[in-house]
């Protein structure tokens, strides 16, 4: 009977844990579904450049300081209620996204629906936490976890094209609410909900000072390459940005219960899988961007055919990261972060040779799929359990930061280089390079050196986020 019992109990994990997955999936694709849409939105919404990256960037910029205040009010309410509450929120802003009239607008739903994401991504990594001890079952959930956002960011430009090839931009949206129709009663009747019995306190001045520093150190690295703008329209968000970022560091550490608490950065593992989790991202999903404008802008190929090049990454990260968790249980993390980011930048340089490109994306995705899995471990199982909560915290800032920060620094980079290499006195930008052969030869040239760049940063990352010897794993 207890044997029963227990198997039971074993098996209602593993279906809360496919319930859990299914909530994450949608926040989690919206990071880059809408990158290959770029085109359609410049025509059909007349969007700038700017504004283009601001409909794609402010998701992931917005979230990071909205999860500071979710966080801790699901150890409040319970991580059941805040799930349910973000899955509603996430249910209605994909008809505001959908209906927007204007660059603008739809800038303003994208925040709605960042909103919805902050509650349901803390929410979800915080019942993994609640339902799986520490020890090989952990490690599986958080794996499939982390392949879940690593297959994820790769998947969003291919399910996006694929909508684009069959309806309106409007779909890109609309394709959360099957999800959420299904979640939603799931969550209801499937999870329980638990308190925490140690709340944290709750104030608004942290996730406020996290949002105005990076959306204005964003603004700013954005406003760098665009025409008419004046040096105080960078200068003054720039340094608003830095000084929000310093007074929140500077409140983390004297506050007494930090939104973010910064001392766990003490602990040498978890630092190297905060490293892992930001630089990695930062490179893919601002590596991503730039190469679905490349395929279209100056391939000419269709949103449907740049979604069916992508393919390869979406495949690979899930395989990758799925297998990350039996990997890292029987290897350990210090094998785990190397590879992965030795395959990924193998793989940006065959991107940027042109030579065996299909593969050279597989590579990517194999290495960012088995880099997340580690990066997510790491940060996880390092914290002490008493601070649990506040790791989970970090992970998921550190993921929507590094998405975030390189849709900003790729999207920039770009229209620098391009700028460089266009031919004196023609006047162009990326969004309109497919006008001409010469200007379609220059935003290639542009994308090689950004790819160049990707295998650069992530060679470099390898020295920072591997795990040094002597620390315990």
């Amino acid at each position: 009977m207890t044997s029963t019992l227990s198997g039971v109990a074993t098996a209602r994990r593993w279906v809360v844990l496919a319930v859990v997955l299914l909530c994450f999936l949608p926040a989690a694709l919206d990071v880059t579904i809408l990158t290959i849409a770029v085109p359609t939105l410049a025509d059909e919404l007349h969007a700038s450049p700017a504004q283009l990256l601001w409909i794609v960037d402010v998701y992931s910029l917005l979230m990071v300081g909205l999860v500071l205040v979710t966080g801790p009010l699901g150890d409040r309410i319970g991580h059941k209620r805040l799930l349910m509450a973000g899955l509603v929120v996430f249910g209605a802003a994909p008809a505001l996204c959908a209906t927007a009239s204007g660059p603008l607008a739809l800038v303003g739903s994208r925040a709605v629906l960042a909103a919805g994401s902050a509650m349901i991504i803390p929410a979800t990594l915080a019942l993994i936490r609640q339902t799986f001890d520490s020890g090989r079952d952990h490690a599986v959930a958080i794996g499939a976890w982390s392949a879940v956002a690593a297959g994820a960011s790769a998947l969003g430009p291919v399910a996006g094209g694929f909508l684009l090839h069959h309806f309106w931009w409007g779909s890109t949206f609309l394709v959360n609410l099957p999800v959420v129709a299904v979640a939603l009663p799931a969550v209801a009747l499937l999870l329980n909900n638990e308190v925490e019995s140690e709340r944290q306190p709750w104030e608004a001045t942290s996730p406020v000072l996290s949002v105005v520093g990076l959306l204005g150190s964003a603004y700013a690295i954005i406003a760098v390459t665009h025409d008419g703008v004046g040096p105080a329209e960078i200068l003054l968000p720039g340094a608003l940005g830095l000084t929000a970022l310093v007074l929140f560091v500077r409140r983390q550490r004297r506050a007494k219960h930090p939104m973010l608490d910064l001392s766990l950065f003490r602990l040498p593992l978890l630092r190297a899988g905060v490293v892992a989790s930001v630089l990695p991202v930062l490179v893919m999903v601002g590596f991503e961007l730039q190469l679905v404008q490349y395929l279209q802008f100056a391939k000419g190929l269709s949103a449907a055919d740049a979604a069916l090049y992508l393919l390869p990454m979406p495949v690979a990260a899930v395989v990758a990261g799925l297998a990350g968790g039996p990997i890292v249980d029987r290897t350990g993390p210090r094998a785990g972060v190397p590879a992965g980011l030795l395959l990924a930048a193998v793989g940006y340089a065959l991107v940027a040779s042109g030579t065996a490109v299909p593969c050279g994306l597989a590579l990517i995705g194999l290495g960012q799929g088995l880099v997340q899995t580690v990066a997510s471990n790491l940060i996880m199982v390092t914290a002490p359990p008493e601070q649990a909560g506040a790791a989970a915290g970090i992970e998921s800032v550190s993921y929507e930061v590094g998405a975030g920060l390189g849709i900003a620094v790729f999207g920039t980079v770009t229209t620098v280089a391009y700028r460089l290499l266009l031919p004196e006195g023609t006047s162009s930008t990326p969004l309109t390079a497919g006008d001409s052969p010469e200007t379609a030869q220059v935003l290639t040239d542009a994308f090689h050196t950004i790819t160049w760049l990707a295998a650069a940063l992530t060679l470099v990352t390898v020295f920072l986020a591997t795990p040094r010897r002597g620390t315990h794993a």
